[in-house]
């Protein structure tokens, strides 16, 4: 019974086999999406209805 290493530094992996991120790219699509909804809550929420400062 012999035990391999599980973590082997030589090993090197191509794009091909890692596959694209998109769940990455979902969560920075996400992330930026509730960002944009929180500024124009923001935006025309509170600062538009009560005017420019006089």
């Amino acid at each position: 019974m012999s035990q391999e290493d599980p973590v082997q530094g030589d090993e090197t992996y191509s794009l091909e086999e890692l596959g694209h991120p998109r769940g990455t790219l979902a969560i920075v699509l996400i992330y930026g999406a509730l960002f944009a909804l929180g500024w124009a809550l923001l935006y025309f929420g509170e600062f538009i209805p009560r005017g420019a400062p006089h």
